[in-house]
This record gives structure tokens, C-alpha cells and sequence, in this order.
């Protein structure tokens, strides 16, 4: 992207000619709290979009970030939003919504973990995903390792804080054989990986790994 694309121009943008690009699913608190922060101070931070010509040949616009801000101002009884106009495909649109998803660490471990998959699945390689998101190499290998294997339910804990990445990729390693499970937590709590309350939280995890599976959705 050129530098004059980055920094784009600054319009008011009818609400109603913004179609959302990545959209997301916020908890009622968190949409209220966006709510009442603009209603207190305004809004702080103008939305990102792309122009985009309708399926009727009007002019459009392609939500790139900013959509809780969105429906807060709509909520607010706004019809139109300060927007930041840039000029990129749809990839690059795509690229932009999930890095600055991530980037912001406003998200649930779920939807950090599809934002990963996703910049994986549009051909990044580990190297470019950390650069683009500021996450380390090695913690985006380990989250693509466990995502390959469907270990669901040992990412959301990795992404709560409440196992280390190493410590998961190693008991996710070991598969349904409960001495390799258990030499595996060994080897972390020897190594200082796991102790104290993270040493039982990752029991009760493979517990409930073991008897209701890999997915958090069982």
C-alpha cells in the first residue's frame, strides 16, 4: 500500500451505505460500554472504509474496522459517522480488519484464534502473520499447530492465560495416551512452564479435554 492509501481522507459517511466486511458478535456489556463512552465523549477514533460500488451501481463503502463504534452511533440516533476513507482491495481489506482486530486485544480467544486461521488460510506464512499482527513467530506456529489439529478447547485456555503455549502444544502432543498427558505435565512443572493454580487449571483442562473432547462448543 502506498502511504497516501494509509492515511486516507476523513469524510462523513451515511451509516446506511456501510456494508460490514468481518462482522463480529459483541456481548451486551462491552456493546454498552462502547455506547456510553461515546455518549460521554464522543467518538474518539473515526471507523475505516473502502469505497465500493453497489450491486445497483451506487456508491458504497466497505467497513474495514470499527464496527461496534458503528452501531453505537447508530444507536445514539446517529445517521452518519466520521470515517477514515481508504483506497484498497479486498484483500488488503480483509488483511486490515483482522490485524487490527488483533492489534487491539479487544477480542474473545475464539475470535483471535479465526483471525489467525484466517490470515493463514489467505496464503501469510507464520513470519508475516506475527509482523502484521505483532504477535511473536513462535506463539503464531504453536496457535496454527493446535488450530490444525482442532484442539479447541486447549487454545481458548492458551488465550485465558491459563496454560502456557509450550505446556498445551506438549499435552496436545501426547493425544488420548494418559501416561505421555501426565509425563507431559511433569516435564512442565519441572521446567517451571506450570505451577501452583496454573498447574491445576491445566489438570482440570485435560479432564474436561479428555471426557468431552476438543471443542468447547461439547
Amino acid at each position: 500500500m502506498t502511504q497516501k492509501m494509509m492515511i486516507g481522507d476523513m469524510r462523513m459517511i451515511p451509516i446506511e451505505l456501510i456494508d460490514v466486511l468481518n462482522p463480529r458478535e459483541r456481548n451486551k456489556r462491552a456493546f454498552d460500554e462502547i455506547v456510553a463512552n461515546i455518549k460521554a465523549i464522543g467518538l474518539k477514533k473515526p471507523i475505516t472504509v473502502t469505497p465500493r460500488i453497489g450491486t445497483d451501481g451506487s456508491n458504497r463503502y466497505l467497513l474495514i474496522c470499527g464496527e461496534g463504534r458503528m452501531k453505537a452511533f447508530r444507536s445514539l440516533g446517529e445517521t452518519s459517522i466520521p470515517a477514515l476513507v481508504v483506497d484498497v482491495n479486498d484483500e488488503n481489506a480483509l488483511i486490515m480488519s483482522l490485524t487490527e482486530n488483533i492489534a487491539r486485544r479487544h477480542y474473545r480467544p475464539l475470535e483471535l484464534l479465526a483471525d489467525i486461521q484466517k490470515l493463514h488460510e489467505q496464503g501469510y506464512d507464520k513470519k508475516t502473520i506475527a509482523k502484521k499482527t505483532g504477535l511473536c513467530a513462535e506463539y503464531v506456529q504453536g496457535i496454527l499447530t493446535l488450530l490444525k489439529n482442532g484442539e479447541e478447547r486447549v487454545l481458548v485456555a492458551v488465550e485465558k492465560g491459563r496454560i502456557p503455549l509450550n505446556a498445551a502444544l506438549s499435552i496436545a502432543g501426547a493425544g488420548d495416551d494418559d501416561k505421555a498427558v501426565q509425563a507431559a505435565l511433569q516435564d512442565a512443572y519441572e521446567s517451571g512452564e506450570l505451577r501452583g493454580k496454573q498447574l491445576t487449571q491445566a489438570r482440570r483442562i485435560i479432564e474436561r479435554w479428555q471426557t468431552l473432547g476438543s471443542s468447547v462448543a461439547k
